[in-house]
Order: structure tokens, then C-alpha cells, then sequence
């Protein structure tokens, strides 16, 4: 992924902070109500990310943000603030494919299919090694057509 390549990463986890910096984005943390994870100002190339979120969760937040940003989503908006709820329980079309986006990036296919090759299935091993929740690791598994 070129994101990845930019960042000059070459092994788990992906530096995502180093990656949204790499596309012109500063990621600020920022103490939003509990339900919104994040938000995208993409005329002032700002990220803000829920200070008060699990760290992997701020993760895969400004990976998900960067994906609309680099996908393209929403270009005439000022922002577009998602909660936890929207991106999970509802998801539109364009939420679905930041929410792949943001898969993609935090664990590259090649990176997790060697991973597994080398080390095995086992999840939690694999989400600490690339920085996400047991459930992004699961669900990246899936679609890799691993388990």
C-alpha cells in the first residue's frame, strides 16, 4: 500500500499517525463525547481522534479517517463527526469502505498472511502484534479467506 510505503514502514504495526502525516494530515487528539470516535476536516487536513478511546481503537479511528480522506468520501463536506454507531451499526456504503480501508492498512494482506505462515492463528497474538482489537483482527482473517 503506498500510504504504508510513504510512512517508510516495513513491518507491524503500522506507524498510522506517521502515515496520515505522510498524506498531508495532522492527527489531533481531542476530547469528543464517548459515542464519536473521530472526525475528518479534510480543508484544514485535520484528523481529530477521541482522546479518551483505547488506544487501538484511536487506531483504527484515523486509519478510517484517512481512508475517507483518501477515498474521496464526502468531498464537500466541512467534516463529517461519526459515531460508534454509525460506522458499526448502521454503516452506509461509504463507511463500509473506510472501514476496509482501514483494515487494509493496519494489517496488509502479505504482512498478515506471512504472519500467520510464521507464527499461527492465534488472535491475540496477531492483534497485539499489529496493533488492533481481537475483532478488526478477526474480521481481516475473514475476509483474507484465512479462517
Amino acid at each position: 500500500m503506498q500510504a504504508i510505503e510513504k510512512a517508510g514502514c516495513k513491518q507491524p504495526p503500522v506507524p498510522v499517525e506517521k502515515v496520515a502525516e505522510a498524506m498531508g494530515l495532522d492527527v489531533v487528539p481531542f476530547a469528543f463525547h464517548n459515542k464519536v470516535s473521530g472526525l475528518l476536516k479534510k480543508e484544514e487536513g485535520v484528523i481529530g481522534v477521541n482522546k479518551t478511546h483505547h488506544p487501538v481503537r484511536q487506531r483504527f479511528t484515523i486509519a478510517h479517517e484517512l481512508g475517507h480522506f483518501l477515498l474521496g468520501h464526502g468531498m464537500g463536506e466541512e467534516y463529517q463527526e461519526e459515531t460508534i454507531d454509525d460506522v458499526f451499526d448502521k454503516p452506509r456504503p461509504e463507511e463500509r469502505e473506510a472501514n476496509l480501508f482501514a483494515s487494509s492498512l493496519l494489517m496488509p494482506a502479505d504482512w498478515v498472511k506471512d504472519y500467520v505462515k510464521k507464527n499461527g492463528m492465534e488472535i491475540d497474538a496477531l492483534a497485539q502484534t499489529f496493533g488492533v482489537s481481537k475483532q478488526a483482527a478477526t474480521i481481516r482473517l475473514l475476509h483474507l479467506k484465512l479462517i
